[in-house]
């Protein structure tokens, strides 16, 4: 029986969960995600590879649990734009800042590296797509407050913003624009809430 280091077997479980993902992200990032694989990360641990697939059944999961894990403050931030910010366009502005933000910030490369999973992968498709739930309802129900009563496609124009954002968020980090950027996605997106 191995020796465990904690109070209880659940501590353990949950301090050797974290330790995976912080060898993992700093093999990420060190080697790419590509240049990673499950041996990897427990010779970096100094495991035998099968204990890890007692936390995680391959390298996919474990790159959704540190961009989950990473984005907490986040989803936090998100919540409180959500509950603090009455007027709906200035909740947009903060959603609009925040994104850049978060694109902006240290588990950037993290987010980057889900687009490196390949596609349909079922049950992890799922688990990435949740990772949008949050930040997508903060505006969908701001933009649903905007156009209220006007007749618009709610959902149309919820999904332009978010594209716009995405691909303004590519330049920023880029061209390291942050604060244009956060401007002129402003400006543009607060034409399109008014248009008639």
């Amino acid at each position: 029986m191995p020796k465990i280091a904690a109070a209880n077997i659940e501590e353990h479980i949950r301090n050797q969960g974290k330790r995976i993902l912080d060898a993992a992200q700093d093999l990420f990032t060190t080697r790419g995600y590509q240049g990673t694989d499950m041996a990897d990360i427990a010779e970096s641990m100094g495991l035998a590879r099968n204990s890890l697939y007692r936390y995680y059944s391959n390298k996919d999961h474990i790159l959704v649990a540190i961009v989950r894990r990473d984005m907490v403050p986040f989803f936090d931030q998100f919540n409180a734009i959500e509950h603090l910010i009455a007027d709906p366009k200035e909740r947009i502005d903060a959603w609009i800042g925040l994104q850049v933000e978060l694109a902006a910030g240290p588990c950037n490369a993290m987010i980057r590296m889900l687009g490196e999973i390949p596609q349909n992968t079922g049950e992890l498709d799922k688990e990435i797509s949740m990772l949008h739930e949050s930040p997508m309802r903060v505006l969908r129900d701001a933009v649903d407050q905007v156009l209220a009563g006007t007749g618009r496609d709610l959902h149309l124009v919820t999904v332009m913003i978010a594209g716009m954002v995405r691909a303004a968020v590519g330049v920023a980090m880029e061209k390291e624009l942050s604060d244009v950027c956060i401007e002129e996605l402003q400006h543009s997106i607060g034409r399109i809430l008014t248009a008639g």
